[in-house]
């Protein structure tokens, strides 16, 4: 009987040793996954401050540009992808904006009262949609340069990539 309480003990011993071992095992990879997820959360954050600064500047932008013909309702960044290139940082992404016409009667606008008067098929699908949201989508890419100024491109090219230098202000249509 002795025998067998030794023999208990002993394995209690062992597998408490054990035991201790892998909780001390189990606490350095704790330390090695909190390591890891510290330098994650500060590489996602450098990417949220550019992310941050060209979401800023592409609204205001906007704002300049269009918020004399329209009223702005949705700024968005889609695709974003963010890379550095001889120090500077270089974001491409899809930009959409949703916008509607300013709240007037449709048939004080000049070419519906037009529509109208000539009894167009088309007045009253112009009148409908006058105070619907509608979307203007771009391909843009913003460049953030060593002195935290941005520079905007657009693909110019209906296939492939061609980058021009732009102001949101150039996509305005003029007479």
């Amino acid at each position: 009987m002795k025998k067998i309480i030794i023999l208990l003990l002993a394995m209690l011993v062992a597998f408490g040793a054990s035991a201790c071992n892998n909780v001390t095992t189990q606490k350095e990879i704790d330390n090695i996954i909190n390591d890891n997820e510290i330098s994650v959360d500060i590489e996602e954050t450098t990417d949220d401050i550019n992310y941050d600064k060209i979401s800023v500047y592409m609204e205001e932008e906007c704002k300049n540009a269009f918020t004399p013909y329209y009223e702005l309702l949705d700024f968005e960044i889609l695709d974003y992808q963010e890379e550095v290139v001889n120090g500077n940082v270089e974001a491409i992404f899809l930009y959409k904006l949703t916008h509607k016409n300013y709240d007037k009667d449709p048939d004080t606008v000049e070419y519906i009262k037009e529509a109208k008067e000539r009894g167009g098929r088309n007045y009253q699908q112009l009148y409908d949609e006058y105070l619907q949201p509608k979307e203007m989508n771009f391909q843009l890419k913003a460049i953030i340069d060593k002195n935290d100024l941005i520079t905007l491109y657009s693909n110019i090219s209906p296939k492939g990539i061609e980058w021009k230098e732009v102001k949101m202000s150039d996509f305005i249509i003029r007479k």
